[in-house]
């Protein structure tokens, strides 16, 4: 049985780092929905401070999709990566409610997967990434596009000239 943390680490490298309850716009669905206890109500009936927020909202957790008691592995199919607040407001709710959010979050999770959505961890929105000469992490290091595209052209060049 892995462990929460290496099975949270893998769901972060797979889906991006970062909040599913947040980045599948739960809160939206929630308030359209009106039959679930909104995220705001939650946290004005606990009396969370700024602080605390904060504090929560930075720690991720590995969420069980299908709990444990009810026989849920800790694997990557059956979990999501949600922040230490919204961890708790989802357990808070009674057991069909958090259901409908953890179904609302397999379908966001499969709709990453069938789509081939890269996550960049400054935005909260998903884009698709045409496959290039180049890797995320180039482009985090400051890869010059530009660059790779003059040195293309040379090489052309140099080409067309030995066949001269």
């Amino acid at each position: 049985m892995s462990s929460n943390k290496s099975v949270r680490e893998q769901l972060e490298r797979q889906y991006g780092k970062g909040c599913m309850f947040k980045k599948s716009g739960m809160e939206k669905k929630i308030e359209k929905k009106r039959v679930i206890k909104t995220y705001k109500k939650f946290l004005q009936e606990k009396r969370y401070t700024r602080k605390m927020i904060r504090k929560y909202e930075k720690m991720m957790t590995f969420h069980h999709l299908r709990h444990r008691s009810e026989g849920g592995k800790t694997n990557t199919e059956n979990g999501a990566v949600v922040n230490g607040l919204a961890h708790i407001y989802m357990h808070s709710l009674p057991r069909e409610q958090e259901e409908y959010i953890n179904n609302e979050l397999r379908r966001y999770k499969r709709q990453i997967d069938e789509c081939n959505v890269v996550l960049v961890d400054d935005l909260d929105i998903p884009y698709t990434i045409v496959p290039m000469e180049f890797s995320i992490d180039d482009r985090k290091k400051g890869y010059d596009r530009n660059a790779k595209k003059r040195e293309d052209k040379e090489l052309i060049r140099e080409y067309e000239e030995g066949e001269r």
